[in-house]
């Protein structure tokens, strides 16, 4: 695998400058980490000598090397396993010079999508994480190693794979300043409580501390990083510069998210949201603009960082760019609606009122199209979890879809049936609904063709039923 030579200050490419939403309030008296010294030719900002400054944590806040508030503002790829070609130094540029971006989290499933710790190519995806660390680094941005748990709801399933890892990536980056680790995204599962996540999160920040004293550590909550409340109520000692992540989708959490978060920050609870959005839970669905705006005002005020989801071209509304976006050459037209509501909230730049400088003639040629009945698409349904809550049963359910036909297939739609009566009580990437014992799943918007040759294998549904419920 390659390895990053570590020095004691590292050149970057541009330096980071305080949050501020355009629609909301200035971040009050958050400073950049670092400030941008003027070329005395030519008074433009003097970038080659710039560097990232190392960041700590005082109480809530996160704070530079000269104890002034920082707030960093930038973005998270999709799987890396999934969309490698996104960890990308031409796509880095351009979300450094035309989206704001400060932060690149580099987001590598464990368990889904030919994860870390179930068959992926470690080596490989060890060296996409080396790639995006020093391709982000290069273009003067820190860099948030993400061990993106989701199905594997429970962290401590892959406990030692993630001590093993941590040990390995901050012995490789120790002393760098850009490096930040987050050790387990969105927790999950009624057995899945905070003293869970607490004794894992103990247990892998005494990897990483061995090797680095002082780098930044994120530490996720149950609930999907929606129970902040809970770790403030029995917090992590001992375990130096650390902080609690939070995420939100603006679409599906509202008032009683924002005041958790509002609650844990009185109780000086430092908090980063290393994931959001504005559309449902499921990544998809109609962007809530309004409560998107409101969460960004509150992250202002009370100066807290945010990345957003996500640096990828798949067909899907909390994608940032649309299907079929070049990542050595990505521009302002292959923004989405999403991509360009985050660069107004980021820059203040209006996308829409912008012409475009860069080359946008170029088009996609159209494939011939199978309709799903013409060649059947192989179905492998996967009970990922189940677990008892207010009398009833929850079970999450895994789908795969394979078209091994030498054509693309379109407009599918797939019949699924259960032992029981269910309803839906969750789903994502797809248009999923309940009838009786059955479950109907189509693509809506996103996955409505899958190519010759192709798996898809990300979407899912979590049904509620008065017992436990199997596939028939």
């Amino acid at each position: 695998m390659k390895h990053l030579r570590i020095i004691a200050s590292f050149p970057l490419a541009a330096a980071l400058c305080a949050c501020a939403s355009a629609a909301g309030p200035q971040a009050g008296d958050a400073k950049a980490a670092q400030s941008e010294p003027l070329n005395d030719t030519t008074g433009e900002p003097e970038t080659e000598s710039v560097t990232l400054s190392p960041l700590h944590v005082d109480g809530p806040r996160l704070m530079d090397d000269r104890n002034q508030p920082v707030v960093l503002q930038g973005y998270s790829t999709f799987g890396i396993n999934y969309k490698p070609e996104f960890v990308n130094e031409n796509t880095f540029r351009f979300l450094k010079e035309e989206m704001g971006s400060q932060v690149i989290r580099l987001a590598m499933y464990t368990a889904d999508n030919n994860g870390y710790c179930t068959g992926g190519d470690q080596e490989q995806l060890e060296g996409l994480i080396d790639k995006g660390v020093q391709a982000a680094v290069a273009k003067g941005q820190y860099v948030i190693i993400d061990w993106h748990i989701l199905s594997d709801g429970n962290p401590a399933q892959y406990q030692e794979q993630a001590r093993a890892f941590f040990g390995n990536v901050s012995g490789k980056y120790a002393g760098n300043p850009a490096m930040i680790y987050e050790l387990c995204n969105e927790p999950n599962g009624s057995d899945v409580t905070w003293p869970v996540v607490k004794s894992y999160a103990e247990s892998v920040i005494q990897e990483i501390r061995a090797n680095d004293k002082n780098a930044l550590i994120l530490v996720g909550t149950p609930q999907w990083d929606q129970a902040e409340t809970e770790a403030g109520k029995d917090l992590l000692k001992d375990t130096g510069n650390m902080m609690y992540t939070v995420h939100f989708y603006a679409a599906t959490h509202k008032d009683q998210q924002r005041q958790d978060l509002s609650t844990a920050y009185d109780q000086k609870l430092p908090m980063f949201v290393s994931e959001f959005g504005i559309t449902e839970a499921s990544g998809n669905g109609a962007l809530d603009e309004q409560s998107g705006q409101t969460w960004i005002d509150l992250l202002d005020q009370d100066k807290i960082s945010r990345v957003a989801w996500a640096t990828s071209d798949k067909d899907e509304a909390s994608s940032i760019f649309k299907p079929g976006t070049d990542p050595d050459s990505p521009s302002l037209s292959d923004l989405t609606e999403w991509g360009q509501w985050l660069r107004k909230a980021y820059t203040g730049k209006d996308t829409s009122e912008e012409k475009d400088s860069q080359d946008t003639s170029g088009s996609s040629e159209k494939t011939a199209e199978l309709k799903s009945g013409d060649n059947e698409l192989e179905v492998s349904l996967r009970q990922s979890n189940t677990w008892n809550s207010d009398g009833m049963v929850f079970t999450q359910f895994d789908l795969t879809l394979t078209n091994h036909s030498d054509q693309p297939v379109t407009g599918w739609s797939e019949v699924l049936n259960f032992t029981k009566e269910v309803s839906i009580d969750q789903s994502w990437n797809g248009d999923i609904s309940a009838s009786g014992n059955t479950v109907t799943v189509k693509p809506g918007q996103y996955h409505a063709t899958i190519q010759a040759g192709e798996s898809v294998k990300d979407i899912g549904f979590i049904v509620k039923s008065d017992g436990m419920v199997e596939q028939k």
